[in-house]
């Protein structure tokens, strides 16, 4: 990604930095711009809320399933470098190249039409892209971000269900029942997937049109996986602690039961 994000600077002609500059405003606003993101998602991941809403289960199954595949045993030292260059390539690549790019482009545009007199003329010729360049620009590498995760990541729908055969119609419609829910919860999946892609990005642009430096959203953006992602890995290694727990419980019950 980084290489790429390089690749597209060198031809737009910007800083493929993204204005990095280390200083203690910028890591302090990183800090800060990371807790209403990480508060909301981990709000919505409570055990309470997924019982209560279809949607935050949605999102639950999202988080799992990216967890499980791909981050489920990993060691310390893997999993931290693991979310530090994802969160240096990602910012690097859609911030400072894409999002750079676009801005760099619709504020070029306005040049062909300088000559015009006031914000007035622009109307119904070309959007005011002087003083919202940055705004578009960031709204569209966010839909960019939530499309491309949406073909990369979104699970694909089976070509066969195979299901046992119900002999009585009861039966057959409880299996249907069952089959539509699991075909929502799955559709639901995909929305949300690119959707929270989609949402961290533009949160992420807008944190770089404000400070100006690249350094702050790559700590948002560290901190935000790492908590989330953190807390996600440690959810699913208690509830497998328990389930084992619960296991042992059985089988001691049952051997108990055998002797007596």
């Amino acid at each position: 990604m980084v290489l790429a994000g390089r690749f597209i600077c060198s031809i737009t002609g910007i800083d493929c930095m993204g204005g990095f500059h280390p200083s203690l405003d910028a890591i302090l606003e990183g800090l800060g711009y990371a807790a209403p993101p990480i508060m909301a998602l981990l709000f919505i991941l409570d055990d309470e809320v997924v019982k209560l809403s279809p949607h935050a289960r949605a999102i639950r199954d999202v988080e799992d399933e990216e967890l499980r595949s791909f981050f489920y045993g990993m060691s310390p030292w893997q999993f931290i470098l693991m979310v530090a260059a994802s969160s240096v390539g990602e910012e690097l690549f859609y911030r400072a190249a894409v999002q750079g790019a676009l801005a760099d482009i619709f504020l070029r545009g306005t040049e062909l039409v300088s000559d015009a007199r006031g914000m007035a003329a622009l109307t119904g010729v070309l959007p005011p892209f002087v003083p919202f360049a940055q705004a578009f620009a960031a709204v569209i590498t966010a839909a960019l971000t939530g499309s491309l995760y949406y073909v990369a990541a979104s699970p694909k729908d089976p070509t066969y269900v195979v299901a046992p055969v119900q002999r009585s119609g009861s039966a057959r419609e409880d299996l249907k029942k069952l089959f539509a829910a699991w075909y929502e919860r799955r559709q639901m999946k995909k929305i949300y997937s690119p959707l929270l892609e989609g949402i961290l990005a533009l949160y992420l642009g807008f944190e770089w049109i404000e400070t100006n430096n690249i350094l702050a959203p790559i700590i948002t953006h560290g901190i935000y996986s790492a908590v989330i992602l953190g807390h996600g890995l440690w959810k699913i290694h208690d509830h497998r602690r328990r389930l084992r727990q619960r296991i042992q419980q059985l089988k001691s019950e049952g051997k108990n039961s055998t002797k007596l």
